[in-house]
């Protein structure tokens, strides 16, 4: 009988980061680092449902200072390149020589750049929901950030006093630039009471790490625009997401592997995404 295993720790940066990661499922499996969304976001236990934990052995980690990686919320050092810079890194702390990726959201860019850069040391890649911050969709991107600040009643914040806000050192206001934008982007679906419980320290440094990459345009560079996605490499993108299918046909055009297009929205973890996931990254 197949025993799954579980385990979990931290990997020190060269340059003071600690990452936070868990290793779940088949130690004699194919390898597969999990890379979460964001900026800012974090892994959990629900990220485990895209994998066969009987023939895999998965590796979650929170990105530079998001969820429990410290210093949580740290902004010096954190930027894509080092994001990508830590996969190889993490993969060669494991001991693998090969290894599988899956990105979602804004960790199918992480993805994509990985496989782009360290191509040899992979064997598939998935990359799910995805986000290219090019012009066009960084364009489109910040024009929905926008219009969702804009809902707030008599405040008029912008995306730059927000993030100057949040990087204050007084609490007061970076917990009220931080409620503003939950309010804006999470009304209608927690009443004022739960954003008052929601916005604390983690909600603070994850919405401070969204604006830093947003605001320093994801550190995109001339170089990303030479990416190339091999044929190794799925895309997985559902058509009620905007900004997800301007992304995706900027992929295609780079792109000698396969692509699907799926009647879903932008939430990997909807039953179609997830299942088109599953089956892709099937042994």
């Amino acid at each position: 009988m197949q025993t799954l295993h579980q385990s979990s720790g931290y990997y020190s940066t060269t340059d003071g980061h600690q990452l936070y990661w868990e290793r779940h499922g088949n130690l004699g499996g194919e390898p597969v680092f999990f890379i979460h969304g964001g900026p800012g976001g974090s892994c959990n236990e629900k990220h485990l449902l895209f994998f066969d934990l009987k023939h895999v052995d998965v590796v979650l980690f929170d990105q530079r200072g998001c969820g429990r990686s410290t210093p949580q919320g740290r902004l010096t050092d954190n930027n894509t390149d080092a994001l990508v810079q830590d996969i190889d890194a993490l993969r060669h702390y494991f001991g693998f020589e090969r290894l599988s990726v899956l990105g979602v959201s804004w960790g199918s860019w992480l993805a994509l750049k990985y496989q782009h850069r360290f191509k040899h040391r992979v064997n598939r890649c998935v990359a799910a929901s995805v986000f290219a911050p090019e012009e066009k969709v960084f364009s489109a991107y910040e024009r929905i950030l926008e219009q969702t600040l804009e809902r707030l009643p008599d405040v008029g914040v912008t995306l730059n006093q927000t993030y100057k806000a949040l990087c204050t050192d007084s609490h007061e206001a970076r917990r009220a630039a931080a409620l503003n934008w939950s309010k804006a982007h999470l009304a209608g679906i927690m009443t004022d009471e739960q954003l008052d419980d929601f916005v604390d320290s983690s909600a603070i440094a994850s919405i401070r790490l969204e604006l830093h990459y947003h605001l320093n345009h994801y550190f995109f560079t001339p170089e990303d625009l030479n990416l190339r996605i091999g044929p190794n490499t799925t895309l997985i993108q559902g058509i009620d997401d905007p900004c997800g299918l301007l992304s995706m046909r900027w992929l295609q055009e780079r792109s000698s592997g396969p692509s699907l297009l799926v009647k879903a929205g932008h939430n990997a973890l909807e039953p179609t995404l997830l299942s088109h996931i599953r089956q892709t990254l099937a042994p």
